[in-house]
């Protein structure tokens, strides 16, 4: 009890003591606070009770709320602090489970064949008018820096329907129409993209020059070759693209990876993605950097026409049917999975109405669906000015390269608007919108995009 009494003693002299100021009392307080578990409480309470009068209970309420102030304090520390620093995040949304396709097959890449990953030097003119001796090189798992750079970000494009082999795609130049409306000599997306500090890529299957193989020669196939099989491998085009970005990029790539595909190239990327994730998710690569955390789909068309593809058919190295569902809805489920799993940023432009409806789907039920994970863009202004078929389905895909160059654009409101140039998390943050590009003509420095406050009615 020599405790107690102690303490008794101090107050009682304190009490006694009619001199005391609050800076003696505030004195008191830190210099004992200093060498806990002394008294300085009690003391300095007790005083300033007796020269503001305060009954017994206010004291001990006073007493009480200090304690509660520090509880708190110390719960605060322990909530914002300590156990994030343990890597506990109690307010973090609980991930939902993985339901996608399991793997089926293993990882399987030839870098001898024409079609694959290709990646582009810096060894030829920027704006080369007839397209030739440029310089790339097929992809292996021993690139030079000068092609492939581990420490620097990465874009690669998909090109879609080539009936002819067409090498505007292969070399990432823009196409003619886009040279004639926006006067100029000519330029190259790649060339602009690799000194805006990209590795750039692009996946081929037209074939090369002085070959006859062309596997994006025939529409009605591309779609069963994307997800089924298209030669006598047996494998489908995402699941080998997929196998390639796996052995190319490697398990220690740190960087982001935005996939860009067009027209049929859309839903090419798409799938290649889709099965980056399937292989993440099975345990077959542990890198999680090799899903594309970005997805710019231009102008992305899914044919109706026939092609083979049985009711029963699988995803190729999965378990997943896909023969029974539209194609556009294959589709949209996939992005559906990619952001929902994996937070993938999915930015899609519209413009072509052919191939805006088979994507969209007649009754739009699903798409009001997909449009919950993914930004959507009209190109509203660029099919006033051109049209909804023909010119607009390159102007699209042109348009979508050129804004990934060019100052970040505005809505109505003075809001940031999705354009290639945002960020990943920027256009997460616009996920469910719905927007119509305004320009009816190409002029980035007048753009700017309309947020569509009701997509219920709207009129693609």
């Amino acid at each position: 009890m020599k405790k107690r009494d102690d303490i008794e003693e101090i107050d009682d002299e304190i009490i006694d003591d009619e001199i005391i100021d609050d800076d003696e009392i505030v004195d008191d307080v830190e210099e004992v606070e200093e060498e806990r578990p002394r008294r300085s409480a009690p003391r300095a309470q007790k005083a300033q009770n007796k020269k503001k009068g305060l009954s017994k209970g206010a004291k001990i309420g006073i007493i009480s709320g200090s304690a509660a102030v520090g509880v708190i304090a110390i719960a605060l520390v322990a909530l914002f602090v300590i156990l994030p620093a343990l890597g506990i995040n109690i307010f973090s949304k609980k991930a939902a489970t993985y339901d996608g396709p399991s793997i089926t097959k293993d990882i399987y890449c030839d870098f001898t064949t024409s079609y694959g990953l290709y990646f582009y030097g810096d060894d030829h003119e920027p704006y080369n008018t007839d397209m030739t001796d440029v310089d790339m090189v097929r992809a292996s798992e021993s690139l030079s820096t000068k092609y492939f750079d581990p420490s620097k970000p990465t874009i690669i494009w998909f090109h879609g329907w080539e009936p002819t082999g067409s090498v505007g795609d292969r070399y990432l130049m823009a196409g003619a129409d886009t040279r004639k409306v926006m006067k100029t000599y000519d330029c190259s997306y790649a060339h602009e993209l690799k000194e805006k500090g990209y590795n750039v890529g692009t996946f081929q299957f037209q074939g090369v020059e002085g070959e006859d193989t062309n596997y994006a020669q025939s529409l009605a196939v591309i779609y069963k070759y994307a997800v089924e099989n298209f030669n006598e491998t047996g494998y489908s085009l995402s699941f080998l693209f997929a196998s390639e970005i796996i052995k190319v990029f490697g398990e220690s790539y740190a960087k982001d990876i935005t996939f860009a595909g067009h027209s049929c190239g859309g839903f090419v990327s798409t799938a290649t993605n889709y099965m980056l994730q399937a292989f993440y998710h099975a345990g077959k690569i542990s890198n999680k950097n090799l899903i594309a955390k970005r997805m710019i789909v231009q102008d992305p068309y899914v044919n109706t026409l026939s092609d083979g593809l049985s009711t029963n058919a699988k995803l190729m190295g999965t378990d997943e049917l896909i023969g029974d569902r539209r194609k556009g809805t294959v589709v949209q489920d996939m992005m559906i999975k990619l952001h929902k799993f994996d937070n993938v940023a999915i930015d899609v432009y519209l413009g072509m109405s052919i191939a805006s409806s088979e994507f969209i789907d007649p009754n739009k039920s699903h798409f009001n669906e997909v449009l919950e994970h993914v930004v959507v863009i009209d190109m509203t202004g660029l099919k006033k000015w051109q049209g909804s078929i023909g010119n607009i389905h390159v102007l699209t895909r042109d348009w979508c390269w050129r804004s990934i160059l060019e100052n970040k654009l505005k809505d109505q409101d003075g809001n940031l608007a999705p354009s290639g140039a945002c960020t990943n998390d920027e256009i997460l943050s616009m996920v469910g919108n719905l927007y119509q590009q305004q320009n009816a003509k190409w002029d980035f420095a007048t753009e700017s995009l309309q947020k569509v406050s009701d997509t219920s009615g709207f009129k693609f």
